[in-house]
């Protein structure tokens, strides 16, 4: 049975397009037939993270009803599958997001999992986003600002009976002024599923239009996002610790590995 997952934030610039690119890509290298689905309809990134940005049809054009979600699906090197949206402006115009439920219902069947990567915001795209998946992987950063934008996405998500499958507390930087892990799950009411620092690796395979797991598969950035895929799935994962740069937060999720 498909899983429709919304990865959503409440706020722009958390990371939220990083985390479903990789979650996408880790799910298919665990063998699971994953479909990434950019829904951010007016900011389109998903394309740039996994090295499609320029395709003829894209989402708007299902959304308009001019194509059928196959036609703007793409396959990646990989394996896995990915719908971007349009980067013109033009795209914007009678794309309708509240089209978008039925438009995940036509992907549902043959996958494993659908990643909806939503638009930041509470707006019209990702309140659709949010309504149109069964569950929301929620991504934010260890502040208040975007905490509590977090908290909003979760309220919406409660109010329109979508599962919330768990908190990506991401771009750690570690200083003093930062919320804690305890201090997000308080104030969310959700488990934090893993903390993933700010890296320059990162940044490293979007400049080459790679997600990470891909760019650079023995860092601990890569490991940390096999490890949120594996408790997406359901899956037994021992991440390698062998690498001494997998620094102690894996550690202190997985104690029988120190």
């Amino acid at each position: 049975m498909t899983r429709l997952i919304c990865v959503s934030s409440g706020k722009g610039g958390v990371g939220k397009t990083t985390v479903t690119a990789n979650l996408g890509a880790a799910l298919t290298d665990f063998g699971a037939d994953t479909i990434v689905l950019d829904a951010n309809l007016t900011n389109p990134n998903l394309g740039f993270h996994i090295g499609i940005p320029l395709y003829p049809t894209t989402l708007h054009d299902v959304l308009k009803g001019d194509a059928h979600i196959t036609e703007a699906m793409y396959i990646h090197d990989s394996g896995l599958r990915v719908v971007p949206a349009g980067l013109s402006v033009d795209d914007l115009k009678d794309t309708a997001p509240e089209n978008l439920s039925d438009v995940l219902l036509d992907a549902v069947g043959e996958p494993d999992f659908v990643l909806v990567d939503s638009a930041a915001g509470l707006g019209d795209e990702s309140i659709s986003a949010i309504e149109a998946s069964d569950e929301v992987i929620v991504v934010t950063n260890p502040n208040l600002p975007a905490v509590t934008d977090a908290l909003k996405t979760v309220d919406i998500a409660e109010e329109s009976g979508t599962n919330i499958t768990g908190v990506v507390l991401n771009k750690i930087k570690d200083h003093d002024a930062e919320l804690s892990k305890d201090e997000v799950e308080s104030m969310i009411g959700y488990e934090v599923m893993m903390e993933i620092p700010h890296h320059e690796k990162v940044e490293e395979a979007l400049a080459q239009k790679k997600p990470v797991v891909h760019h650079a598969p023995d860092h601990h950035m890569s490991e940390r996002f096999r490890v949120v895929a594996s408790d997406v799935a359901g899956l037994d994962y021992e991440p390698d610790v062998s690498d001494p740069g997998v620094i102690s937060k894996i550690l202190d999720r997985f104690p029988s590995f120190v």
